[in-house]
């Protein structure tokens, strides 16, 4: 269990509690004081991982420049050590069977724009290295069960403009990945899914929330802040 000590005001009904994805991390706390500033808000975000720097971005970017935000980030190991550190990386929208997934269209036009503050971000995090982000060379995915052929092919079907899947046989597969072999001579290509790099991608993230906080505050009668901390067990 995470603890750490601090000194949020404790005000009643003026303190709430959001979970996201019942009861799973990251949980956010909101504080809101008279006694800090006129207009104050601190949060804490557990969990530095993808679901935790995506509500952080989420929490400093649309407050109104005369808020004062603070958001403190807390994670047991440090950014991206949970289990987004362990993730594999494809990004695209479908399940196992290329159903398309729930609130699709609009989870890939966000994730994508994070994807590419975090990319805008990462060129100066790294500037003299060729670490990537992300890679847009697509994902293949072999069809390995007959059983589920049919199902497969008519998902397909139903596929985003904005992230196409294409039914493509062995030879072309082979185009993609050489000497690659297809027991049923079918595979589905996500010409427009990513691969990413999960701990460039979230150090960059978290040094854009950094960036977003500083600008904001330069230009508004709010101060904006984000802090990350190493919570203890």
């Amino acid at each position: 269990m995470l603890s750490w000590q601090s000194n949020f005001p404790v005000l009643g009904k003026t303190s709430r509690i959001m979970r996201i994805r019942k009861n799973r991390t990251p949980v956010v706390a909101a504080f809101s004081s008279p006694h800090i500033h006129q207009r104050s808000l601190r949060y804490a975000v557990l969990g530095a991982g993808f679901a935790g720097l995506s509500v952080a971005w989420h929490l400093l970017e649309p407050s109104p420049i005369e808020l004062h935000v603070r958001v403190d980030v807390l994670d047991e190991i440090g950014i991206g050590g949970g289990a987004s550190g362990v993730a594999g990386g494809l990004l695209h929208l479908y399940s196992p069977k290329v159903k398309l997934l729930w609130l699709a269209a609009k989870c890939w036009e966000e994730t994508l724009r994070l994807l590419s503050i975090a990319e805008t971000n990462n060129g100066v995090l790294n500037q003299n290295s060729n670490v990537f982000v992300a890679r847009r060379k697509g994902i293949l995915r072999p069809v390995v069960s007959l059983k589920n052929m049919s199902v497969m092919s008519d998902n397909a079907q139903n596929s985003l403009a904005s992230c196409r899947i294409r039914s493509i046989d062995e030879d072309a597969a082979r185009s993609l990945v050489p000497n690659i072999a297809l027991p049923s001579n079918l595979a589905f290509y996500m010409p427009d899914a990513v691969n990413i790099h999960h701990q460039v991608y979230l150090e960059a993230l978290y040094l854009a929330c950094e960036t977003l906080a500083k600008e904001t505050s330069s230009v508004g009668l709010g101060e904006k802040e984000i802090n990350f901390h190493i919570s203890l067990n």
